[in-house]
């Protein structure tokens, strides 16, 4: 075998081994992992409302929307759509550590942001985009309240991975900086219809290029050997 392709053998091992980690394929959650899951959640929003901390819902039940997006899992990606809108001041409760630091909505959205990064990219969990609204322009229909502050969309390899990051003692802790920094959002589970945001894409021209690269130069120490 050539050295050619060897390195493009090697190289198609690296993007094959990408391209299972990255997902977004694969089984849905099975009945019983439902009620696993469902368990640890209720069990968790328990303990939270017993200390006073998490959102304030109001009559909402996140619990049971939950469970109705475990309960249609087809095993596919997801795309989940953040719309936010920052407090005028952060709210800590006063045992959230780090949080004297933390002067604005803002900077404690990004907090939120910087821990949690390593629990979703662990889970080729990752956003697709973040913007920050510039002006409002109108609409049709009967528009409320559009006085977002921050507005993001993240990829989530499946509802598992969405699930199994939620219930992760990290992020338990992590998301009373979210929690400070917000005084409303919402957040939409969507399903891909169209999209360019392919990141599967992206290594596998890099590798292409690295392997032409790599030939390149083999060719020419050839030529000079010669």
């Amino acid at each position: 075998m050539t050295a050619s392709r060897i390195r493009w053998a090697f190289l198609a091992l690296i993007y094959g081994a990408f391209y299972l980690w990255y997902g977004g394929s694969g089984d849905p959650v099975s009945p019983e992992d439902v009620e696993r899951y469902m368990a640890r959640l209720e069990e968790r929003g328990a303990l939270q409302s017993a200390e006073g901390r998490g959102p304030d819902r109001g009559d909402f039940d996140i619990r049971a929307n939950l469970r109705r997006f475990l309960e249609t899992d087809d095993g596919q990606e997801f795309v989940m759509l953040n719309l936010n809108v920052h407090r005028d001041a952060p709210a800590y409760a006063d045992d959230v550590e780090g949080s004297e630091a933390i002067a604005s909505a803002a900077e404690a959205e990004d907090e939120y942001q910087r821990r949690v990064a390593p629990l979703l990219l662990g889970r080729a969990c990752h956003p697709l985009v973040a913007v920050e609204p510039a002006l409002f322009l109108g609409g049709t229909g009967d528009f409320e309240r559009q006085d977002w502050s921050f507005a993001s969309m993240v990829r989530y390899r499946s509802r598992r991975d969405f699930v199994e990051f939620i219930l992760t003692p990290e992020f338990s802790q992590d998301v009373d900086h979210k929690w400070a920094a917000l005084s409303r959002s919402t957040a939409m589970a969507t399903v891909p219809v169209i999209s360019f945001a392919t990141v599967r894409l992206v290594p596998l021209l890099i590798l292409i290029v690295l392997g032409l690269l790599l030939d390149r130069v083999g060719a020419r120490s050839a030529e000079n050997r010669s």
